[in-house]
């Protein structure tokens, strides 16, 4: 265009660069799209300048990626959160047909080996991640500094005491049916009475434990998530570093505290609950008294058996919230992300928890535990 100089408000051309200013977010998508296929039609994009621009998110960017997708590419410049999130939304545009044509060449073991890799680099993320949290938490207990017990009680609230009920109720469920189903196979046997056996060590050792861990894995690991990726999105955390403070010291280790101090107090209620659902249904099937079932249930477990199933909740506490603050700081600039990052943080926890109870029920197994 040479020297000619089109403004309309917040979007600018001028000499081949297209300047974005003020909010491009869905709250103006419909008045934005039809403004800036206007200002650019039939003209020659060769630069868009996006260092002006206040608010931006995945509605902004695809509005802009519309505009200029019939031109040749041109330079995108300005703030480097604004430009990773216009090179995704254009990658995204762009993806259905790189897989059509990408179908019949990309092999199974490159994409295992890729799969692999990203794994790993995962895995080691996490790990740098665990250092950093481990050197932040002696740093936090040494005398000169105290630990934010106010957040951290406001987190035992949300991660615990409002979690009782759905703990508990499920819980109660599921003990209701592992003696059913043990009551109905046993009898088979006239045996009957071992379903006591069965119920109490199963919820004691494994169940409980287990059980509660993936209901706080749904429940609070993808709230942890959300929050703090929510934070990320809003520019909350870049204002905690602002202002001289440590955006994990001060949005995970309370949280990681909080389910420390919290899960090992819902497995004991969990327990309690499952084995009262069960004490429920068997004296209702097999007929015996209240007294007699506690006899038998006294008599099936040790101190041991209990300390067990205990001694897992730290380490699922630990994975729980250490996956679903990790998650929240991977968000980027953009709604979807914070979407994406959550599921994966679910999937995530839940995977690490049941391989961890697995590798440690072979070690007690091992040790004869």
């Amino acid at each position: 265009m040479g020297s000619e100089h089109k403004k309309i408000t917040d979007l600018n051309l001028y000499n081949d660069v297209l300047i974005l200013s003020g909010n491009w977010t869905v709250f103006e998508a419909a008045e934005k799209q039809s403004r800036i296929l206007q200002c650019v039609e039939h003209q020659k994009i060769k630069c868009v300048d996006l260092s002006c621009i206040k608010k931006f998110d995945s509605a902004g960017a695809l509005i802009l990626v519309n505009a200029i997708k019939s031109q040749d590419m041109p330079k995108i410049i300005g703030d480097e959160g604004h430009i990773k999130l216009f090179n995704d939304i254009l990658l995204r545009s762009q993806k259905p047909t790189q897989e059509i044509e990408e179908e019949g060449i990309v092999s199974l073991f490159e994409y295992v080996g890729r799969r692999t890799h990203e794994i790993a680099s995962t895995f080691q993320e996490i790990l740098q991640y665990l250092g950093h949290i481990a050197v932040l938490w002696v740093s936090t207990i040494s005398p000169q500094r105290e630990l934010r017990w106010s957040a951290i009680s406001a987190h035992i609230v949300n991660v615990g005491v409002k979690a009782l009920p759905i703990v508990g109720l499920i819980s109660f469920l599921i003990g209701m049916v592992l003696a059913y189903q043990g009551i109905n196979q046993l009898a088979k046997f006239g045996a009957e009475i071992y379903a006591i056996d069965f119920l109490s060590v199963s919820v004691i050792r494994e169940i409980g434990v287990l059980l509660t861990s993936i209901v706080i894995a749904g429940r609070s690991g993808s709230a942890f998530t959300a929050q703090i990726g929510t934070m990320v999105l809003n520019e909350e955390v870049d204002a905690l570093s602002m202002i001289g403070l440590k955006p994990v010291a001060t949005l995970v280790l309370p949280r990681l505290v909080a389910l420390l101090i919290s899960l090992p107090i819902l497995v004991f209620f969990s327990i309690i609950l499952a084995i009262v659902g069960g004490m429920i249904t068997t004296v209702s099937l097999v007929g015996i008294t209240g007294q007699q079932f506690i006899t038998q249930f006294a008599s099936s477990i040790t101190i041991t058996t209990f300390w067990v199933g205990m001694s897992k909740s730290p380490i699922f506490a630990i994975i729980i919230a250490m996956v679903g603050c990790y998650r929240g700081l991977q968000v980027t600039r953009s709604a979807i992300s914070v979407g994406q990052m959550t599921t994966r943080s679910v999937v995530e926890s839940l995977f690490l928890v049941i391989v961890a109870d697995a590798l440690i029920s072979l070690l007690y197994s091992y040790l004869g535990v």
